[in-house]
């Protein structure tokens, strides 16, 4: 299974990927020091003891990388749709659900961050 993020800047899919999986998700130096995805993060890890690895995408959530997130939703089993609990659905929210629904990917959770 495939499962990618989506949802606006700087509402935590980087953060929500490395919680679940334990891994980084921003490898670029350039990313770190701006503290925003540019580019797309593959993970892969068992969630379960002898399960089968599912890969987690994730994309930049910054409108000037919208055609990086579009190469990255392409192949999505399972979406997670990060909306951040003190600023709500944003622009980038909104094109990035309308993506995924273009791409007719199956499967989606909303994820409510920065509780």
């Amino acid at each position: 299974m495939i499962v990618g993020t989506a949802g606006h800047i700087d509402h935590g899919k980087t953060a929500l990927l490395q919680a679940l999986t334990g891994q980084a998700g921003d490898q670029r130096q350039e990313e770190r020091a701006r503290g925003m995805t540019i580019d797309l993060g593959y993970r892969y890890v068992a969630l379960a003891e002898g399960a089968a690895l599912t890969g987690f995408i994730d994309v930049p959530g910054h409108e000037r990388f919208i055609h990086n997130m579009l190469a990255g939703a392409h192949g999505i089993d399972l979406v997670l749709l990060v909306v951040a609990a003190d600023d709500g659905v944003m622009p980038q929210t909104r094109e990035h659900l309308a993506i995924i629904q273009l791409l007719g990917i199956p499967q989606a959770l909303v994820v409510i961050s920065k509780c």
